[in-house]
């Protein structure tokens, strides 16, 4: 059976020292049916330089001005034609292997609409620091606290052209806003692995815009989509919360591994690659 064609985005604004480790996290798949996006809103830094070596191997490059992050996606969606969608971030990464299990799941489950994973992350200089491992999906709890990991997350084209593109007008909750119209209308399950990887780093989006943008933009969400929650999920969503960051530190202290990390943290991410992160080579275009 053909592989089905996979597409990605990736919005990008002055991540020169992280890109390139995002770029060749999704060639070193090796995943012959790729469809790969840049959507560059101009940076100032060097991030042109740094994905020169790879231009030929996207399907579509730009470096303009645009008008945003959710701008560039939106616009960077458009261009794209492959059956399984999905967006990175220019500081995030894919685990190996994760677009072949992408592409065997989706094949072998065909009522799932989107899949996602458990969360690793990484500091800027590729250094794992926590877990998050989630319980199995459940529309109730996900719909009402945004911890989804964007960065793991792929969806069919058919649930995407059902629901409509993401929101433009957004900032930081693009991604929650997507999810919920998929969670309204199709199907969610979380794969017990780590299919991305989360980069934390001082100037990232998550850390500068949580607390403010980030806050503001999950409260209009939940009034779009009529949400409400009643006194006894205020304790409710804390203890999910918390959980999910108890059973992380519970992971990584026992040395558990799944597909997708090593045991514990503390250790290179670029050593789950084998060192090919840090390389300068790339696969032959088609090899599997």
């Amino acid at each position: 059976m053909a592989l089905p064609k996979i597409s990605i985005v990736t919005p990008s604004y002055n991540q020169g020292p992280y890109v390139g480790w995002t770029a060749r996290s999704v060639f070193l798949q090796r995943y012959p049916n790729l469809e790969y996006v840049m959507m560059d809103g101009g940076s100032k830094d060097n991030t042109m330089e740094v994905l020169a070596p790879y231009a030929d191997r996207f399907a579509y490059i730009v470096s303009e001005r645009d008008k945003g992050q959710a701008d560039a996606i939106y616009r960077g969606f458009q261009k794209t034609t492959g059956d399984i969608m999905a967006y990175l971030n220019s500081d995030d990464m894919l685990a190996p292997g994760c677009l072949h299990y992408v592409a065997q799941f989706f094949q072998d489950n065909p009522d799932v609409d989107a899949v996602y994973s458990h969360r690793c992350t990484v500091d800027s200089d590729n250094k794992v620091l926590w877990y998050w491992m989630l319980p199995k999906h459940n529309d109730y709890m996900m719909s009402r606290w945004d911890l989804i990991p964007q960065e793991t997350c792929f969806w069919r084209r058919s649930i995407f052209e059902k629901v409509g593109n993401i929101d433009p007008s957004f900032r930081f909750a693009m991604d929650y806003d997507l999810f919920i119209r998929i969670m309204r209308d199709g199907k969610m399950v979380r794969a017990n692995r780590f299919l991305g990887i989360f980069r934390e780093h001082d100037v990232s989006k998550t850390s500068t815009l949580m607390q403010t943008v980030g806050a503001e933009e999950i409260r209009s969400v939940w009034h779009r989509y009529g949400l409400t929650s009643k006194r006894w999920d205020l304790l409710r969503s804390g203890r999910f919360y918390y959980s999910v960051i108890r059973n992380g530190h519970k992971f990584a202290l026992a040395k558990k591994q799944l597909p997708g990390c090593l045991p514990g943290r503390g250790y290179d991410y670029d050593d789950v690659w084998g060192g090919l992160l840090s390389g300068t080579t790339l696969p032959p275009r088609g090899v599997a």
